[in-house]
This record gives C-alpha cells, sequence and structure tokens, in this order.
C-alpha cells in the first residue's frame, strides 16, 4: 500500500508540483489550500506524513502544527516544515511547533523525497521500539541541583531500561558527577550543519558508563536549537528514556527542547525568589509548547528544613501543583563529592536514593 502524504499549501502551483514530484516516488497525495481545510481532512484520516506550509492566511502552518500536536489522533504523525521562511528564528519557532524537519524553498525533487523518506524511516524506527520517553530536567535558577537530579535519575532509569543523557548546558557537570572522561560529545556535534548530522555522527559521541548508562557529554558554548532538535530526533530511535539536562531557565534552546518532551521536571527551591523564578519559568514553557509535557516539581532539600514546610511553601507559590521534596540531603550529597561517586551509586539505601527509584518508576509508567 503507497504511504500517504497530506500537502497543506495556500499556492496551487506549489500544490500541483509537490504533487508531481511525490507521485513519480510511489507516494499517494492528498492536498489541502488552508489549514482549516487540512485540520477537516485530518479529522476523517490520518496520513503517514504531513507537508506543511508557514506562510498561509487565516491560520499559518505554525498554528495548524499545533493543533496537530494537540490531537492524540495525529500528534505522531511526521511534520515537515515546507516554507520560504529561512534563518534559525524561523527553524526554531517551526520546531517549537511540533515540527520534525524544515526544509526552504525552493527545494529540490531529490532533497525533498529524500527528507520524506528519512523521516518517515525514524518514525518507523521509533514506532517499533515503542514511544521513547523524554525527560527534561530544567532548574528555576542556578543552584538548586537540576544536573545532581538528572544524573541521579539518568542512573537510576538506566538500571531498568535504556537511557541516555544529554548535557545541554554549555560547560556542564554531568560528566563530573558521573566519575567519566569523554572524548566526545556535543562539541563533535556542533561541527555539523543540521542537515549533515547522522545517526551515526550522534552514536559515536555517546560515552559509556560503567552502569549502562550512556552520556552525551556537554559543549563550551550552546548548542544550536535546530541542531538540538536534530540530535533528539536520533537519540530517540536508540533508547527508551532520553534525559536531558537543560541547566537553569527557560531560553530558547530550553523552549526548544522542552516542547519535545513528554515530561519537565523542574528543580526548585522553597525560598520566595526561587519559586518567583519557577513560575516564570513555567509561564514561558507554557507559552512556547504544544502540547504542554506534563509538568513534576522536585525539591532537592539540601538546606534541611522540615519537608512538610518546604512542601507547603512550594505549593502556596505555584497554585497547590503537586511537589516531591527529597531530602533531606546534605549528607548524601557531601558524601557523594568525597567518593567521586552519584549517591544513587555510592548509597543506593539512603532515603532521597529510595525517593529517586520511586521518582523513576513513575516516569516508566506514566503515559504520554
Amino acid at each position: 500500500m503507497s504511504q500517504r502524504i497530506l500537502v497543506v499549501d495556500d499556492e496551487a502551483d506549489t500544490l500541483e508540483m509537490i504533487r508531481f514530484m511525490l507521485q513519480r516516488y510511489g507516494f499517494e497525495v492528498i492536498l489541502a489550500q488552508s489549514g482549516p481545510e487540512a485540520l477537516k481532512l485530518l479529522a476523517r484520516d490520518v496520513p503517514d506524513l504531513i507537508i506543511l506550509d508557514v506562510m498561509m492566511p487565516g491560520m499559518d502552518g505554525n498554528q495548524v502544527s499545533q493543533q496537530i500536536r494537540a490531537d492524540s489522533r495525529t500528534s505522531f504523525v511526521p511534520l515537515v516544515m515546507l516554507t520560504a521562511r529561512s534563518g534559525t528564528p524561523h527553524q526554531v519557532k517551526g520546531l517549537l511547533s511540533g515540527a520534525d524537519e524544515y526544509l526552504v524553498k525552493p527545494v529540490s525533487q531529490d532533497e525533498l523525497v529524500s527528507c520524506i523518506q528519512t523521516v518517515l524511516a525514524r518514525s518507523v524506527v521509533s514506532r517499533e521500539k515503542k514511544s521513547t520517553r523524554v525527560v527534561s530536567v530544567l532548574g528555576a535558577k542556578g543552584g538548586v541541583g537540576a544536573t545532581t537530579l538528572a544524573v541521579n535519575l539518568a542512573l537510576t532509569l538506566a538500571a531498568q531500561v535504556n537511557t541516555v543523557l544529554v548535557d545541554f548546558e554549555p560547560r556542564g557537570k554531568a560528566a563530573l558527577d558521573l566519575g567519566v572522561s569523554p572524548t566526545r560529545g556535543l562539541s563533535d556535534l556542533r561541527a555539523y550543519t543540521a542537515d549533515h548530522l547522522d545517526l551515526a555522527s550522534v552514536e559515536a559521541a555517546l560515552t559509556l558508563h560503567p552502569s549502562g548508562l550512556r552520556l552525551l557529554a556537554s559543549a563550551d558554548v550552546p548548542v544550536d536549537a535546530v541542531q538540538a532538535g536534530v540530535i533528539l530526533n536520533h537519540l530517540r530511535t536508540m533508547c527508551e528514556v532520553c534525559v536531558l539536562d537543560l541547566g537553569a531557565g527557560a531560553d530558547e534552546l530550553a523552549l526548544a527542547l522542552t516542547s519535545r518532551s513528554n515530561i519537565l521536571i523542574l528543580a526548585l527551591d522553597s525560598d520566595r525568589v526561587t519559586l518567583a523564578q519557577a513560575r516564570r519559568v513555567i509561564g514561558e514553557v507554557k507559552e512556547a509548547a504544544s502540547p504542554w509535557p506534563a509538568l513534576k516539581l522536585v525539591h532537592i532539600n539540601r538546606a534541611g528544613m522540615p519537608d512538610d514546610v518546604a512542601q507547603a511553601a512550594i505549593q502556596a507559590a505555584m497554585g497547590n501543583e503537586p511537589v516531591t521534596v527529597m531530602g533531606p540531603a546534605l549528607d548524601a550529597l557531601q558524601q557523594a563529592s568525597k567518593l567521586g561517586q552519584p549517591f544513587v551509586i555510592s548509597q543506593p539505601d539512603h532515603p532521597v536514593a529510595v525517593q529517586l527509584r520511586a521518582l523513576a518508576e513513575s516516569l516508566i509508567r506514566a503515559e504520554g
């Protein structure tokens, strides 16, 4: 049976040209000349892939993409943005709205067909491996223990499922916390343009930890958001859970990656300043991400404040959002630092390690 592609563009000539290109390769092509028309077609039938123009009157491509991703029937359908808008900001906006790839007009037949075949193949691999869960860990601000949480959580997950940890924080310390000395990482992948980043290059940049966890070590400077999106696409084909350490704050890269995550873990403290930052970060992510990832608030209690007091302060400031308080953890963190090992390895029976295992179980069981 031919693979079916829905092409959405307000220009009739462009629709016919793309139909001609794709039919030569055996694809069945469905045409829509506006966003609302495309959504009506999708309500009746779901294609194998969607090609979507951005610059359309009324409802633009980014708005259509957000609605496609918000609908459980179509959220998994591969989506290629095809538009005259070039430049990184437009690509980032497309990725934020849910695009898998982004091509700039004019595009050749070979380039278009190659992109479609790659995206379809990647989609098949992802479905065969079931749904890879992407867990982003973000600090409300610096110094709240986001990397400590990401590293220990990734190690806990790796004991049960195939897990990759990516340190997207520039000059991040995940490798140091894990006690490994990577020879490759994101710095190597930054040398590639997004359209030349392939699966083999990403796999070669990983560092294996003795636990079985694989680490994609940080670069000295931020990774381009479009490159990061391509890297994540490849990682999703090679693991069951991908943990992203995004550092602190909702910058462009964090927004682009949380929009592709199933779960966002926001690490925070219970003080007034951090909670104000947490509310701001959540607001920015909600504005950028569609659909909005499941949110988990986690407080690593390093100061020794009574858990119920910390929990009450956080819930009062965050609108009664459920929060996991781990700790008191100061002794575990200090001992882990002395031993040069994450505390889930050096102190597996510590209450915080037990809490992390419970958190990991909840992430594995969670839907979506």
